[in-house]
């Protein structure tokens, strides 16, 4: 009863299951009509589903960049004549875009270009430009091939592009960030530390402890804004702490969390201390462990934390020292690294924070009646004496000579110069914003030895490169 209801109430010509001539011809219709629906969608780009690659070679790679778009005659619009990314016009003729361009100034991802300009070669192209403010990452063209055009509502794709492509003619994909891909030298990490580092104990009064304190160890690099970079460097070298300003004109990268301070006792474990930091480093070192162990939440292992705060460079304060008048204070230990070499790296890293380059002019008997003479100087607190007699001795050049304020390493034989002190510091280049005033030292160099400084012209030259090195440079936003 349900199948002749079926058969005589529903269905095309007479009911669902009623097969006649006329209905066998429709279904073969609708196959046919499915199959070339089919064929007609099957080119569809595929892009549409997927993530596309962030970069792709374009095929004339290492010629002249050109922009191909697709065709925007309206005729074409609402035809088949534009297919899925097959360009049919150019949007300039090829033998008007030649090898034409501007040229832009940016940074390569090497440690010898930070702060140092370099002048590259831009194809100017129909399209636009991605990239940031920051000199050391590479601007990139952008531009967007779709699927056919008659997708679209309006003739003018580029106002309507939400997919970006990046296309480069270089013959290898660039690196689209230097910060991120920047590697570091370990050694000049601990040469720079030595010259500029920190190694602190904080203790403050605390209620959420059962002994009413909080102790914290710390390692902390202070820097001038001009050197913010560099602090950024470093930063990711480590991989953990943090970047705040201190004042006006100030950064500071600090590590102080337990988990964090971990990664920073493991380099200085590999890549140790030539200074008198060293002694720092091994009290905050044995501190660090103490506070990993718990053992500061006990009075004893908090007067540990307290002798070994006593014994760093700042010793404790007034107040410390009252409240922990019963902690037996022990003797600062001695610095015992002299079997660690110097490494070039090394050097470069302490040069970095400690060195100087001066440009003296002075009267003499010359031609010209003024001569020149250049130094290169490293200066330390007077504790540090084994440190720098140890540096003269690396050089092989050089004269010590001491002062209240500190002890002093300068090297003026020009000879020297030129055959020790500037070629290491080329293989190992400074870093930071002294790595302005060590070109401009190399400049001057550079002019003595093609023998400039003999002619007025020369001497003019080396005067202007003096007044705009050190404290006569100016500050760049």
């Amino acid at each position: 009863m349900c199948l002749s209801f079926i058969s005589k109430g529903i269905g095309l010509h007479g009911g669902l299951l009623h097969i006649t001539n006329i209905t066998q011809i429709f279904h073969i219709f609708v196959f046919f009509i499915s199959i070339l629906i089919l064929q007609l969608t099957s080119f569809y780009p595929a892009w549409r589903s997927r993530k596309s690659s962030s970069w792709d070679k374009l095929p004339n790679s290492g010629d002249t960049l050109k922009l191909t778009v697709l065709n925007q005659v309206r005729k074409y619009l609402s035809g088949w004549a534009n297919h899925s990314d097959i360009v049919i016009s150019r949007k300039m003729i090829e033998r008007e875009m030649g090898y034409r361009g501007s040229k832009s100034i940016t940074g390569l991802n090497v440690p010898q270009a930070i702060n140092k300009p370099v002048v590259v070669k831009e194809q100017r192209v129909d399209g636009s430009c991605t990239g940031t403010r920051c000199i050391q990452i590479s601007p990139v063209l952008r531009c967007t091939l779709m699927g056919f055009e008659r997708n679209y509502q309006t003739g003018i794709l580029s106002n309507y592009i939400n997919t970006q492509r990046c296309f480069s003619s270089l013959s290898t994909q660039p690196v689209i960030n230097s910060i991120d891909n920047f590697n570091i030298n370990p050694w000049f990490i601990t040469g720079f530390t030595d010259a500029e580092g920190c190694f602190t104990i904080f203790t403050s009064k605390s209620n959420n402890y059962r002994s009413g304190w909080e102790v914290k160890v710390s390692y902390q690099i202070n820097l001038h804004k001009k050197d913010l970079f560099l602090l950024e460097q470093i930063q990711n070298y480590f991989g953990v702490g943090s970047i705040s300003k201190q004042g006006e004109s100030t950064y500071q990268y600090r590590v102080q969390s337990i988990k964090d301070m971990a990664s920073i006792i493991k380099h200085f474990d590999n890549y140790p201390l030539l200074s008198e930091k060293q002694i720092d480093y091994e009290l905050i070192k044995e501190a660090f462990n103490i506070i990993y162990n718990k053992e500061h939440l006990t009075q004893n292992g908090l007067n540990k934390v307290i002798a070994l705060k006593a014994c760093l460079k700042r010793g404790i304060s007034s107040n410390i020292s009252l409240a922990f008048s019963d902690v037996i204070l022990i003797d600062r230990p001695r610095v015992n690294n002299m079997d660690v070499k110097i490494d070039p790296y090394w050097f470069a890293g302490f040069s970095s924070g400690e060195a100087c380059f001066y440009v003296k002019i002075f009267k003499s008997k010359t031609k010209i009646g003024e001569a020149v003479l250049l130094t290169f100087q490293l200066t330390q607190h007077l504790r540090d004496e084994p440190l720098i007699r140890r540096l003269a001795d690396y050089l092989g050049c050089g004269r010590i000579s001491k002062n209240r304020e500190g002890i002093y390493l300068d090297v003026t034989k020009f000879s020297d110069l030129t055959t020790k002190v500037l070629p290491l510091l080329k293989n190992h280049p400074i870093l930071g914003n002294k790595s302005q005033d060590f070109e401009d030292f190399v400049k001057v160099a550079e002019l003595m030895e093609n023998k400039a400084h003999l002619t007025f012209t020369g001497m003019d030259e080396i005067r202007k490169i003096k007044a705009e090195m050190n404290t006569g440079r100016k500050l760049e936003d």
